[in-house]
Parts: C-alpha cells; structure tokens; sequence
C-alpha cells in the first residue's frame, strides 16, 4: 500500500470540479433539462452514498416490463453483496416491494391487463397505468420498458408512445415518469431500431423528459471504447468484428476481468451477466438523479467547511487533499477509472488528534473522468474529478 505524504497548508477554494451524464431538475415539478441515464452513467462509486440513502427513504417505484425489462431487476438483485465487497455497508442498495427495514420501494411489473410498452398492444399500458396510480397514489415514479415491439414499431406507433407518456405526465404531476428505448437486436445503425430509438431520445432531449436509454446501456462495455451497436450488436451482447466474425463484447470483458471484483454474476434473460450489471448501475444513478442528485453540482468538491467534525476535500496543483480529524477518521481513499475499476488505493496512517491533513499526487495514469472514495468510519464519499 502507498501512504499519504503531508502538506502543512490546505487550500480553502476547490479546484474540482464534476462532469455529468445529463442536467438535472427536479423532476416532481417539470423539468427544466432532460435527464438522460445512458452508458455514461454506470459508473456506480460515483454516486454519493447519501443520495442512494435519499432514494431508498423518498422514492416509491411502479416498473412494467416483461423478460428484457427484467434485466434491472436481476442486475440488482445481485449488487447489494458485490457492492459489500467494496465496503459498502449491507443493505445500501436494498429493494422490496413495500420498502421496508429502509429498502428502496419497488413495486415489480404491478399493473394489470398490460404487461409492456407493445404487450397487449402499444396502448394498454398507458390505461393499466392510470388504473393502478388511481389505486396506489403513495407511486412518485412509473417506469415501463420495451420488448422488441421497437424494432417494428412504425413511426404512428412510437408517436403514440410519446403522446401517451405526455398525457400522463400533464394528468399525474407528482409523478416522474422514465421513458425508454428499446433493446439492441442486430439491426446496426440503419435498423429500424435505431431510428426508432433516436426518434425517443430526439423527443425527450428537445422536451426535458427522462430517459433511461435501454439500448445506449447494451451498447458499450464498461470501457467505453466502442459503441457495438454500430458492429450490429443484439441483445445477448454478440457483434460482428472488423473482419466479419461474430463475437460476444460481454462475455470477452467478463473473461479479461475478475468476477467478484469487476463484475458480478447475475442470470440477465436474453442476455449476459455483465449487461444485467450495467442496467443495475444506470438504474441507481437513475434513482439518485430523481433523489435530486445533482452531478455537475460540485457535490464531489468542497470548499473548506468550518465544522471541523466534516471531512474536506479538493484538487489543486496535482494534488488530491483530504483533510479530517478524529470525529470521522478516514481510513481509505481508492481511485478508479470510469469504468469503474479501481486503479490505486491508499490508507492512511493510524488514528491521530486534532485535524489531519493528507496529499496525493495524481499518477498520470488517471485520464479524463476519474472517481474517487473516501471511505470514513462511517461513510463512503464519492465523485468525479477531470484530469490535469
């Protein structure tokens, strides 16, 4: 392990700054910017812990869906013990349907008489939907996910879906509905598919809606690299290479990493595991989002706070600087990628008085969208900070 090296002066202005994935408003109140939750946003350490709190305690979810919708499901049902084996404490990404022993509320595929977006038809669940908010007005976010009716879906349909979301937000205004696109099945750039599915994210950037972007999430592994839709990627992860061969983006990032650490397992239908672990990153900083998480907030920076019983933070001249003292003694500060894998990890010295104060140089390593955390006695932090 590599310590801390000390500096006897602690700057008071922050230098950090966050990127985000999207803009965020509150979106209980109409949106005056989109939420888009897309590839870029699975890098799950970043969300700060007390936003995941926040989520689980406000938020009480209605989700249709059928097999591929069930995807988030199945990839959080597992993260709760992968996320242990970071230093997460048990139960901070917790669900049940009643949100109780203070899990996220999470009502699974509720609604009658409508199982999809396109099943019965492309309308049904609008009604089921209206039925079951009458029913149940303790609901503050409705999500439904596709089958593959969008890889048909004629322009009038899609329309349809639009409108129909629009008149269910003007009719239940305290609620925030999530639109979705529809899953990747081979089609390539030029599919239907893809039309359709730009023609969903055209209408939620130009009208401030949220969108948690199915397809854009089984687009990309966790590096970020290459965009395998456009290499006629479908749902069970498979592409066509460069020199026409078939391979599976999944499965080649799962065998060049190590399970239990970078990845977790999970039965994702139709699907690999790595994609059922994607959706259920999203899906978090998708809850945290509508929790009023605001990424490019400053949440991950501070300037020097007065209560010296806080742990401050920022970056300035190379240097990452934490300061605390023994109300909340820091024990680790890790680094990671934005992928999410961790590049370095530091402990600190043994428990001293008064305040402490450490620095770390920036490795060169550390490109573009970095995460850090503070892990503390009793917390995790975390955020996001640009190279230099």
């Amino acid at each position: 392990m590599t310590h801390f090296s000390y500096k006897s002066v602690f700057f008071l202005f922050a230098l950090l700054f966050f990127f985000s994935c999207s803009l965020h408003a509150d979106p209980f109140a109409g949106n005056d910017e989109p939420i888009i939750v897309d590839h870029n946003c699975t890098a799950i350490e970043a969300i700060p812990v007390e936003y995941i709190d926040q989520a689980r305690n406000e938020l009480i979810i209605a989700y249709g869906h059928t097999s591929h919708g069930s995807q988030l499901i199945t990839g959080m049902e597992g993260l709760d013990g992968f996320m242990q084996g970071k230093g997460y404490d048990a139960s901070t990404f917790s669900f049940n349907h009643d949100g109780s022993d203070g899990a996220l509320a999470l009502h699974d595929a509720p609604f009658s008489n409508a199982y999809d977006l396109g099943n019965l038809d492309f309308t049904a669940w609008a009604e089921a939907t209206r039925q079951y908010l009458n029913q149940h007005n303790e609901i503050n976010v409705v999500m439904w996910s596709w089958c593959g009716q969008v890889s048909w879906a004629s322009d009038d349909d899609i329309n349809t879906y639009l409108s129909l979301m629009n008149d269910l937000e003007a009719d239940f205004k305290t609620v925030a509905f999530v639109y979705m696109t529809g899953h990747l099945d081979g089609s390539g750039v030029d599919g239907t598919l893809n039309r359709n599915n730009n023609k969903i994210r055209d209408f939620c950037l130009e009208n401030n809606k949220i969108l948690y972007d199915f397809a854009d999430i089984e687009s990309y592994d966790p590096d970020g690299e290459t965009n395998y839709m456009e290499r006629y990627a479908n749902d069970n992860c498979d592409y066509i290479d460069e020199n026409d061969r078939e391979r599976n983006w999944a499965t080649e990032w799962q065998d060049a990493h190590t399970q239990g650490e970078d990845w977790y397992s999970c039965s994702a239908a139709h699907s690999q595991a790595l994609n059922g672990n994607l959706k259920a990153y999203a899906a978090w900083w998708l809850y945290a989002r509508l929790a009023n998480w605001e990424p490019d907030n400053g949440q991950a920076s501070s300037i020097i706070a007065t209560d010296p019983g806080d742990v401050r933070w920022l970056v300035k001249n190379g240097n990452f600087m934490v300061e605390w003292d023994e109300r909340e003694p820091v024990n680790t500060i890790r680094f990671f990628d934005r992928s999410g894998k961790m590049l370095s990890e530091y402990t600190t010295p043994s428990a001293k008085t008064g305040i402490q104060k450490a620095s770390i140089a920036i490795n060169p390593v550390f490109q573009h969208m970095n995460i850090f955390q503070i892990i503390t006695t009793r917390r995790i932090i975390s955020g996001k900070f640009a190279s230099f």
